[in-house]
């Protein structure tokens, strides 16, 4: 490896790497679609990780094509990167990965401009996402296909155990149903209010019987024997039955012996 330029094994390195990256960022939009980690991961933090991952899959791949560009023994030019079929080495290979570039573009754009574009921004998201997924097949060939060391023990290894979590994630997306939603019981309606504002409240043990201080008194009949004026009873009281109002009593004349008339008895 002495003779093996660092630019060459920075690409190998940032190319594996950015592969790797790629897969997780698959298995990761898998499972926020497909709901299969159910309660152990909520959607917000799958969402966070799945953007997070393809941030800096973007850099990674910025580093592959830059060490791409100033690596002395494969001379590249921009063109020859961004074409697919221009590359002099490996064109094929090389076309693979120029194909997963162009794939991956959209998503990049279109998720920053999301906002803007409204409800057609969701659409154009969804439609630029499924390019997305398909740029990981094109990958994975220019993985296998330019890689000088893709088929060594420990890069078999990575390979077969990206390709099985994106499959199984794949079927389980297919087939496995999402966790249904956890069904919340209402809540119990408040109950009214009792009293409104300023009123009284009465204690609990009072009657009709017993008034609350400062409260007026309910209306009741007045009894028919209590119905007559208070001045007539005092007067009824006072004066006897046979003894009129209009006729004062006659006292004896001053000199007189005898004695004042007593009335009669009723």
């Amino acid at each position: 490896m002495a003779d093996i330029p660092w630019t060459w094994l920075g690409i190998r390195a940032s190319g594996i790497t950015t592969w790797g990256l790629l897969t997780a960022v698959v298995v990761w939009g898998l499972l926020l679609r497909s709901r299969l980690l159910g309660r152990l991961a909520a959607p917000v933090r799958l969402l966070e990780l799945h953007r997070w991952l393809g941030a800096v899959a973007l850099v990674f791949l910025g580093i592959h094509l830059g060490l791409l560009l100033v690596d002395p023994s494969v001379h590249f030019t921009v063109t020859q990167i961004l074409v697919p079929g221009l590359a002099p080495w490996s064109t094929t290979a090389v076309a693979l990965g120029t194909i997963a570039l162009w794939l991956l573009v959209p998503v990049s754009v279109v998720g920053r401009i999301r906002t803007r574009l409204g409800k057609a921004g969701n659409t154009w998201f969804k439609r630029s996402h499924l390019l997305a997924y398909a740029a990981w097949p094109f990958a994975t060939a220019h993985y296998v296909l330019a890689g000088t060391d893709a088929l060594a023990a420990w890069s078999l290894a990575v390979l077969v155990a990206g390709v099985a979590l994106v499959v199984v994630t794949l079927l389980a997306r297919g087939f496995v149903p999402p966790p249904r939603p956890e069904r919340r019981s209402r809540p119990a309606p408040a109950a009214p209010a009792t009293a409104a504002a300023g009123a009284v409240e009465v204690p609990t043990g009072l009657t009709s019987a017993q008034p609350v201080p400062g409260e007026a008194l309910p209306h009741q009949p007045v009894p028919s024997h209590l119905s007559e004026p208070l001045d007539a009873d005092l007067t009824h009281r006072r004066t006897p039955w046979n003894v009129r109002a209009s006729s004062p009593p006659s006292w004896p004349a001053a000199g007189s012996s005898s004695p004042p008339p007593s009335p009669r008895s009723p």
